[in-house]
């Protein structure tokens, strides 16, 4: 899988936002710069540059492979309020990228838009996924691509009824199919095709439909789809395992990846792929995970978790991101460095390195 392209947001359009953020934002650049020059150590002098906010826990799916269907009613906690959100912007002035997505799905959040837009107003490149359930409600398709993402991922892990079901219970999936189309159709109406992008799941349920898919996708009018290879285990032995079984990372070989981006082109979509499979290596300063030293989630219920891979402070919680700046360089956070500078990793964190 390393020699095949990797997914990258549009470059012109990043760079753009990355350049009026550091203009606008003094303060912004200059954190960026410590950040660049900076050595792996325990104690850091510059904020996050990138975070993942979970604006809902909550889910009208039960996905086969998401531990959201582990909590009642498949909520694990309230949703973030746009004050928490926009008190997190405003402290963290060091952000050039968020991702608006965790467990859940985040068009559930009544205030997604204006969290969208605010971000945007920021010069803070966006990036979310969404079921595309509910984007025929209210107008939500013109709605989401008004309110100005960078970049809109839609979750399409099957090219039939019933592998897409399957995979993603308690979905409709021509609704799904149709509601992309309608994003798709919008976008394209306002000269903004490179606003979204087809993301799917590969795993042993949707294995066999991988070239289907593309052509759905064309259907749908996305010029981008990104198979994805790895399964979240959560940070969770028990997860690790379960969607082991699920895995068909290694039916996806490099010559079938060939085959699939030579497909895509065809029909004029570029075809990448999502390895997270490709483990960290302790004692390599440049192979270090790269979250404990730029970035974390935050829950919707404002806990601050150190990755996207654990996503939910069940797991582990490292404290109020409401207090975020001091928890940033506290003991807490010191301590994991350490663990991945000097190899001796909690459990939670073992299960991504060799």
């Amino acid at each position: 899988m390393n020699k095949l392209p990797a997914p990258h947001p549009d470059r012109s359009a990043y760079e753009q936002v990355l350049c009026e953020g550091f203009s606008k934002y003094p303060e912004r650049k200059d954190n960026f710069q410590r950040y660049e020059g900076f050595k792996k150590q325990a104690v850091v002098n510059y904020l996050p540059i990138k975070m993942d906010y979970e604006t809902t826990s909550r889910c009208n799916f039960r996905c086969i492979m998401c531990r959201i269907q582990e909590y009642d009613g498949g909520k694990r906690a309230k949703d973030l309020s746009f004050e928490d959100f926009s008190r997190s912007l405003d402290e963290l002035y060091g952000l050039i990228e968020i991702k608006l997505q965790g467990l859940g799905e985040p068009l559930l959040n009544k205030d997604i838009f204006k969290m969208i837009s605010y971000a945007a107003q920021r010069y803070i490149w966006i990036r979310m996924t969404t079921n595309g359930s509910l984007l025929n409600v209210n107008d939500n398709y013109k709605r989401l691509i008004d309110s100005n993402p960078s970049e809109v991922q839609v979750s399409i892990d099957g090219a039939s009824e019933a592998v897409f079901e399957t995979i993603r219970r308690g979905s409709n999936f021509g609704i799904v199919i149709r509601n992309a189309a309608l994003l798709n159709e919008y976008a394209e109406s306002l000269g903004l095709t490179e606003k979204t992008r087809c993301w799917t799941v590969v795993q042993n349920a949707n294995a066999g439909e991988l070239f289907e898919i593309i052509r759905l996708a064309d259907k749908m009018k996305f010029r981008r789809l990104t198979f994805s290879v790895t399964l979240s285990n959560f940070g969770d032995k028990h997860w690790e395992q379960r969607n082991q079984l699920l895995s068909a990372d290694q039916s996806l070989t490099e010559n079938i990846g060939a085959e699939l981006i030579e497909f895509g082109a065809n029909y004029g979509i570029e075809v990448t792929f999502w390895d997270g499979s490709e483990k960290y290596i302790l004692g390599n300063e440049n192979r270090l995970c790269a979250w404990i030293f730029e970035r974390a989630y935050i829950s919707s219920d404002m806990r601050i978790v150190p990755c996207c891979v654990i996503s939910t402070p069940d797991v582990c919680d490292f404290g109020d991101a409401r207090d975020f700046i001091n928890v940033w360089n506290s003991e807490i956070y010191r301590s994991l460095r350490l663990a991945h500078i000097n190899g001796n990793l909690p459990d939670f964190c073992k299960q991504c390195y060799g």
